[in-house]
């Protein structure tokens, strides 16, 4: 195996192991979902002790402390969210394909996931966050009212946005579409203990 596919190996086993935390991101950007964040990171946790294995006792500590205040829940959140975002940005397009097709099967289909995976590979080389990278730096030439970009540079601008925008969007579609997927999981917890507090009140 070569040193870069050990490096993707890296991050893919990055990605499957924080994903919760960017779950738990998600759910604490929304006034409306931010309530269910705890029971992503609870997910996350589960994922921690089974990479850990017999150590899995010393993350007691850690979990008490990052439940014990909201602060502590998003400080948690900041620094896990940030791991997988790292981790995500460092994959390769191809690669990305490879990790999100079952996504994408259970939305288009298997012929039609399957038939996706050459405009992939169009973009092979490329990683996600470069990518994301061009794609925002060009918008924001566009976008400028100040005069700081010539036609010029506005047209190559115009240029790599057509070019990037759509394989972006995908990317930003499989995304959500995974959160949605791994969503319904975190909230069982928080369900519970909101159905057993009120309850012991009624």
């Amino acid at each position: 195996m070569t040193e870069q596919s050990n490096q993707t190996s890296k991050y893919l086993e990055d990605i499957a192991l924080y994903q919760y935390a960017d779950v738990a991101a998600r759910l604490a950007s929304n006034e409306q979902t931010a309530q269910f964040a705890s029971g992503a990171l609870e997910k996350l946790v589960g994922d921690f002790k089974k990479a850990l294995g017999d150590k899995a006792g010393i993350l007691e500590g850690f979990r008490a402390g990052a439940m014990a205040s909201e602060e502590g829940i998003n400080m948690a959140i900041r620094t896990y969210a940030g791991e997988y975002e790292t981790a995500l940005g460092k994959i390769d397009v191809v690669d990305f394909y490879n990790l999100r097709l079952k996504t994408l099967t259970s939305v288009m289909g298997k012929e039609d996931a399957e038939a996706a995976k050459p405009v992939f590979e169009k973009y092979k080389g490329q990683t996600i966050a470069s990518i994301k990278q061009k794609v925002n730096q060009a918008n924001a030439k566009l976008k400028d009212k100040t005069g700081l970009y010539d036609k010029k540079q506005k047209e190559e601008a115009r240029a790599v946005f057509e070019k990037l925008a759509p394989i972006y969007n995908i990317i930003t579609l499989a995304e959500q579409r995974n959160y949605e997927e791994l969503m319904p999981s975190t909230t069982k917890s928080v369900y519970n203990q909101m159905f057993k507090e009120n309850l012991s009140k009624a």
